[in-house]
């Protein structure tokens, strides 16, 4: 809530239809702010269809969009003080560098000459393509085309911007260096950004909030850390925290907590999910970086320990970061851990018995039954 003396935010969406018939959207971008929406589904292409209705290219079938305060929902396209980036606003071919910039201001009526031009000046400056003006497009690289459409979006100084999947063009290293320099406007300049992207890793790099966008549906808007340890679905922990999921019945269920027993018979403990019931069948979902493993030189068929699980080690890969594990269950299921590369592969023959465990609060038990929305 906004007090009196407190600005409005650069981007509010009431209860947004944009993808009928389902439920609207609600969300908002703080001044400064990056809200990353990470798109999971597959049934629509809800991240062009959200762009353009907020761009004004299509209708909404209800609720409000509201940039600084003010509502834009019916304003034509061009006069909603927000701008878009992405695939679907590419340079004008024809047109230089600068020329493509200048062409909101020229369009507007509402910026002299003289300070059209400096304000393109300054915007490719800001951009890192002060060099790059008399070149068209098509000499242009990929990052350089994303940094020009970035210039022809702040040179009219919007409240807000929309990037719609705008990396999907570029390489690791030209993608880096893009969030970079979005980080260093964010500073800078105070941009407020609400950035629609299918890739997970973009999503956590620039989101200071992130949202899961399943076909249309918000599943949950959230912090990083809070998406990663108390996904509010199921579908969030699979998508967001790559979890593994095992099956078990609940023994109990108690002050958001429960008891769950696996069909191999072990018993273990997770964080219990909004309605979830004793006797009730689950989904148990728990991060492989949230698995603690232990190889231990001596054990019994039936380890004594609850909340542990008996395992066997099937494969162990080094990438860089991390040491990904591939176990087998008991009961023939699979289940993958993450260790840090402090140790070396020499221990991680296939076939070695292991323990896993974790934290009650690193793992969450959805019902079986649960669906989205």
């Amino acid at each position: 809530m906004h007090t009196a003396h407190s600005s409005p935010p650069p981007l509010a969406l009431h209860n947004l239809a944009f993808l009928p018939p389902l439920p609207g959207l609600s969300l908002s971008v703080e001044k400064g702010q990056c809200v990353a929406l990470l798109g999971i589904g597959i049934e629509h292409d809800d991240l062009s269809r959200l762009t353009d209705v907020l761009a004004g290219h299509a209708p909404s079938y209800g609720g409000q969009i509201l940039v600084g305060g003010e509502d834009v929902t019916h304003r034509p396209t061009g006069q909603r003080g927000l701008a878009t980036i992405g695939a679907h606003a590419p340079l004008f071919p024809h047109l230089t560098l600068a020329d493509n910039i200048l062409f909101p201001l020229r369009a507007s009526g509402q910026v002299s000459a003289a300070e059209s031009e400096r304000r393109t000046t300054e915007t490719l400056s800001l951009v890192g393509l002060d060099g790059r003006r008399a070149l068209k497009p098509a000499s242009l690289t990929p990052e350089q085309n994303l940094r020009g459409q970035l210039a022809r979006a702040l040179v009219m100084r919007p409240e807000v911007l929309v990037l719609n999947r705008p990396f999907s063009t570029l390489d690791h290293t030209a993608t880096r260096r893009m969030m970079a320099l979005l980080e260093k406007l964010q500073r800078a300049i105070g941009l407020s950004s609400l950035l629609l992207t299918r890739d997970r890793t973009e999503a956590l790099m620039a989101g200071d909030t992130i949202g899961i966008l399943e076909n249309g549906i918000l599943l949950q808007l959230a912090t990083p850390p809070e998406l990663l340890t108390r996904p509010a679905h199921e579908q969030v922990a699979i998508a967001f925290g790559e979890a593994n999921i095992l099956t078990g019945k609940v023994l109990y269920a108690e002050d958001d907590m429960a008891e769950l027993r696996l069909p191999t018979g072990e018993t273990v403990e997770a964080m219990a999910a909004p309605g979830l019931e004793e006797q009730d069948l689950a989904n148990i979902c728990i991060a492989p970086d949230r698995l603690s493993v232990m190889f231990p030189r001596q054990i019994s068929a039936t380890p004594e320990e609850n909340d542990m699980l008996l395992c066997t080690l099937v494969s162990a890969r080094h990438v860089g970061t991390a040491i990904h594990m591939r176990f087998r269950m008991q009961d023939g299921g699979e289940i993958i851990a993450h260790r840090p590369p402090v140790h070396t592969m020499r221990d991680l023959e296939p076939g070695r018995v292991a323990l896993l465990a974790w934290q009650t609060a690193n793992a969450t038990a959805f019902p079986m039954d649960q669906k989205s929305g």
